[in-house]
């Protein structure tokens, strides 16, 4: 990346970490509890905070949804941002200037408002990111806002309530400055969604298709495409049931522990180790962009965090960690794959962020629902055990039926389709690495017509019909393609062609 504006770019990067670490540090204060800062209050009805937040939090974001088309837009974005920042720096003065049932249903309310503005601006801006730097921006301001927020508290009530209003300030202030750095980088607005493209079927004497055709071609060549609708629900199913085992741990915490401290501190002191974690992975893992091995260890930290709450004598907190630990890391690899498959799709990343979040939100207000009510029915004790039955069931159900093996190397797939659609912009085009591919090979011209109807994913039929000759010249040719380039399928020739496009892109 070159040029002056390329170079700012980077130079704020570290700014990018602290502008969402900023809206997460606010968040754990202000907008979730319980809380160092607001404790636990009660709204309307006696109806606990967390369920009002997060039963408006759900509102505004089918609202987000049915205008996304109107938000998507530069007017939209200011929209949100001003919105964002005005209610997020108003939920905790509300509920501690005033007190009462109203106050804090009018602060959960803001809360709410304050927290879906801003997630969705930061996560939108992340995922025009490249492949790999969202995941690291992820993880880097997760940890970041938990260490913000942790010092914080150490300060004192008159710190942590200062902080809750100037967070959200300078989570805008840090936004506008690096969404502005953006735009002279690549020209681009935050949000404009782009044309969606054709089918990339090539004809004769065309360009090769786009990337997110060739990765489209890889997936159903492996067994099967799963269209992007089937697996946005999956997504979601994944994202609501293992936020539906955290409320739960979160609720066992509480209900269950000696205090407060522990149930308010588990998920940051989680987010601090994740980061030291994933920092490590890349640092020391061969493909640091690629972090797919990471998805393994969810469902065992999940699973570990319910076993130890259920058996150990240890505090349900040390459990409580683990599901934490796993929640998170497993949202973050999703919203992660979730912005690879808006780039794919050419869909629209705010509406698919709005989907993931409304999906966590639903999640999470089931799973504290599910504890409010074990603990008002059962007493805090004896409904642990249920509920960590029913965390355990949600999370094996995720992992064996919802979101398996398989749809981590789909991810994967795009991701690496991703990462050469990215390296294609920098270095040599598609079309020029094909056209060095074929006279590397020595491909005739007919047989290199062949080789991109192959390379598209199309049947042998389909480039006899375009190129008008007998399909059995094309298995002919077909053949000798295979001979000349040393491969026995199409996916060994897709990998030949993807080796020699990298091996160019890296010369340059």
């Amino acid at each position: 990346m070159g040029g002056p504006a390329g170079q700012a770019a980077e130079s704020l990067f570290p700014v990018r970490f602290l502008g969402f670490g900023f809206f997460w540090a606010w968040l754990l204060l202000a907008g979730v509890t319980p809380s160092p800062l607001i404790g636990a209050p009660l709204c309307f009805a006696n109806a606990p905070f967390e369920m009002v937040e997060l039963s408006v939090r759900a509102l505004v974001l089918v609202a987000v949804l049915l205008a996304s088309r109107w938000l998507a837009s530069v007017a939209g974005q200011r929209g949100l941002l001003v919105l964002g920042v005005a209610a997020s720096a108003a939920a905790a003065p509300l509920v501690l200037g005033l007190g009462g049932a109203g106050a804090a249903s009018a602060s959960a309310v803001a809360a709410a408002i304050g927290e879906v503005c801003m997630f969705l601006l930061w996560l939108c801006f992340f995922g025009y990111m490249k492949v790999g730097e969202t995941f690291v921006l992820l993880v880097g301001s997760y940890a970041i806002g938990s260490v913000l927020f942790l010092l914080t508290a150490a300060l004192g009530f008159n710190a942590m309530a200062a902080a809750s209003v100037l967070f959200p300030v300078l989570s805008g202030t840090a936004f506008v400055l690096s969404q502005r750095l953006m735009k002279a980088r690549t020209g681009e607005e935050l949000f404009v969604e782009e044309p969606v493209s054709g089918d990339g079927a090539p004809k004769a004497g065309e360009a090769l298709p786009s990337a997110a055709a060739v990765a489209a071609s890889r997936h159903g060549a492996a067994g099967g495409a799963e269209s992007p609708v089937r697996q946005k629900m999956r997504i979601g199913a994944a994202l609501a049931l293992y936020s539906f085992s955290f409320s739960l741990s979160c609720g066992i915490a509480l209900f269950s522990g000696e205090g407060v401290i522990g149930a308010f501190t588990v998920e940051p002191a989680a987010m601090i180790v994740l980061g030291a974690i994933c920092a490590a992975f890349f640092k020391f893992d061969r493909q640091p962009d690629r972090p797919y091995k990471l998805y393994r260890a969810v469902a065992p930290l999940i699973g570990a965090g319910f076993l130890l709450m259920a058996v150990s004598p240890l505090p349900d907190e040390v459990g409580g960690f683990c599901v934490a630990l796993g929640y998170v890391l497993f949202e973050l690899l999703v919203l992660n794959d979730c912005c690879n498959i808006v780039k794919a799709n050419d869909a629209s990343l705010l509406r698919v962020m709005a989907a993931a979040r409304l999906a966590i939100t639903l999640g999470m207000f089931l799973g504290w629902l599910a504890a409010f009510a074990a603990a008002s029915l059962a007493g805090a004790a004896e409904s642990v055990s249920s509920l960590v039955a029913l965390g355990l069931f949600a999370a094996l159900v995720s992992v064996s039926l919802v979101f398996t093996e398989r749809d981590m190397t789909s991810f994967a797939a795009v991701a690496d389709d991703r990462a050469l659609s990215e390296g294609a912009l920098e270095g040599p085009t598609r079309e020029e690495a094909f056209a060095a591919f074929a006279e590397q090979q020595g491909l005739s011209r007919r047989e290199a017509e062949v080789a991109s109807y192959l390379l598209a994913g199309r049947t042998t039929s389909f480039a006899a019909e375009k190129l008008f000759i007998a399909e059995s010249t094309v298995r002919a040719h077909v053949h000798s393609i295979y001979r000349k380039c040393g491969v026995h399928s199409r996916m060994e020739l897709m990998d030949a062609f993807d080796e020699c496009w990298s091996f160019k892109a890296s010369d340059l």
